[in-house]
């Protein structure tokens, strides 16, 4: 695996390129200092190994200086089929964004180019002026200026330096971003490699939990629309299992709504047949058992449930998991971590999940952050499944079943094969649905027990 890294500095005039630099490299290597005209007058490039890759800095002038612009993308369009691995990063000073400045980083989206854009960050410098705001709020201070626009185009990638005193911890949380963004880059292009143009990468999320947690919300807010019913009181709007499928961030997306397991107008066997459509509608497996948790109203039941999961799908339905927390609104400025550490119940949660989580406020469908974060999660999730969906005896039986249902006068579930005469081979297979039927009515009936006994945890 090379284990180079090229980091190109583009921007305005006096927003700390050089800086940038010189903390990225560990020492004073490129001339840094305050003028009223630009310092850096040629592209000039330095290198040192950093974290055991090789680390090479290109430093160029700003570039709505007289030619600049020019000079730099023909440097660039000469050399950039030479660098391996390319981080582009284009900086910005904590300061005032004005329309100079929203020049500038066009000017540099402009050489940087569509294919590129996708390798790029913005990088902000004088962390130390943001004081107590964090830098997600400074950029969104202004909601109809000309900042938050330019973030998402950067697909919400940024960074923050304090050149003065930050120290390398901020530089190795770079790097590790450029690593992550990477290694999804280089999965995504092998998954596409194996794909038709016309065959987009497919992933199919089921969404699970008690009632009134945001399941719909969620599934609405991960399509982008309106798809499924939803309410915001805590009575059960979804008594059916749903799926809608549309195009998100260059995948197919399909999302399975489920009725949640706490609310009583479905009867144990009832929500359980609802429940046994779940592999079928997500055929040939889902790549997520996503389950949602509403930030202010977890439970015991919420733990009860995620715990039992792997009995519910297979015992290895906990790799293919995580949790949804709604209502993000509700940290205020606090974070999961921070409620780890305060709360037990929702360390226990995550941890039941290998530590994998996402936070949505279901009323700001229109932050795509929130989407892509999860998509992004649910990717890591299917590299390290090694490229797998999720099957299982128990979800095998479940679609076996579904497939081959003939309700009787009784409602009973019977296995319909007329091509069958062999009736005695169809026992251990309806022994093994009776088995697992049982089960999860079981299994449903413990956590509406806890559900209604239980008092809910806020913070």
């Amino acid at each position: 695996m090379d284990q180079s890294l090229t980091i190109i500095l583009l921007g305005h005039t006096g927003t700390g390129k050089s800086a940038s630099g010189n903390t990225i490299l560990g020492q004073a290597m490129f001339e840094s200092r305050r003028a009223l005209k630009s310092v850096t007058t040629e592209i000039s490039e330095k290198s040192k190994v950093l974290f055991g890759k090789q680390i090479s800095v290109i430093d160029t002038p700003g570039i709505l200086c007289d030619g600049s612009e020019e000079k730099i993308k023909t440097y660039f369009q000469e050399q950039l089929q030479s660098f391996r691995n390319v981080l582009f990063l284009v900086v910005i000073k904590i300061d005032r964004f004005t329309d100079e400045q929203k020049r500038a980083v066009e000017a540099a989206m402009e050489v940087i180019g569509d294919q590129e854009l996708k390798n790029s960050f913005l990088l902000f410098t004088r962390g130390d002026d943001l004081d107590n705001m964090t830098l997600e709020d400074f950029i969104n201070e202004d909601p109809q200026g000309s900042l938050p626009p330019l973030a998402e185009k950067f697909g919400r990638r940024y960074h923050v330096f304090n050149n003065k005193e930050g120290g390398q911890k901020q530089v190795e949380d770079l790097l590790q971003k450029w690593n992550e963004l990477h290694n999804r880059n280089q999965h995504y292009h092998s998954q596409v490699s194996f794909t038709s143009n016309s065959v987009p990468v497919e992933r199919r999320i089921v969404l699970l939990g008690l009632s009134g947690a945001g399941k719909s919300s969620s599934g609405n807010t991960i399509l982008g629309s309106e798809r499924f019913e939803s309410s915001c009181d805590f009575a059960a709007v979804t008594t059916e299992c749903a799926a809608e499928s549309v195009m998100v961030e260059g995948r197919r997306v399909t999302v399975i709504d489920t009725p949640g397991f706490s609310d009583e107008v479905l009867s144990s066997r009832e929500l359980c047949e609802e429940l046994m459509k779940v592999p079928l509608m997500a055929s040939p497996g889902p790549h997520a058992l996503i389950f949602v948790v509403k930030l202010d109203r977890l439970s015991e039941a919420d733990c009860a449930l995620l715990e039992r999961l792997p009995k519910l799908f297979g015992s290895d339905a906990s790799k293919y998991s995580m949790v949804l927390f709604t209502h993000g609104d509700k940290l205020k400025k606090k974070s999961v971590e921070d409620l780890m550490q305060s709360n037990s119940h929702v360390s226990k949660l995550v941890s039941l999940c290998a530590n994998r989580y996402c936070v949505f406020d279901n009323e700001k469908r229109e932050n795509k952050l929130q989407v892509r974060s999860l998509l992004d999660k649910i990717d890591e999730m299917v590299t390290a499944n090694e490229g797998q969906y999720y099957t299982s005896d128990n979800m095998k039986t479940f679609e076996r079943y579904i497939r081959t249902k003939d309700k009787s006068s009784s409602g009973q579930l019977v296995p319909v094969n007329p091509e069958s005469s062999h009736h005695d081979d169809e026992k251990p297979k309806k022994m093994r649905f009776e088995e697992v039927l049982n089960f999860v009515k079981e299994l449903i009936e413990l956590i509406r027990s806890y559900a209604k006994g239980t008092r809910y945890h806020s913070f």
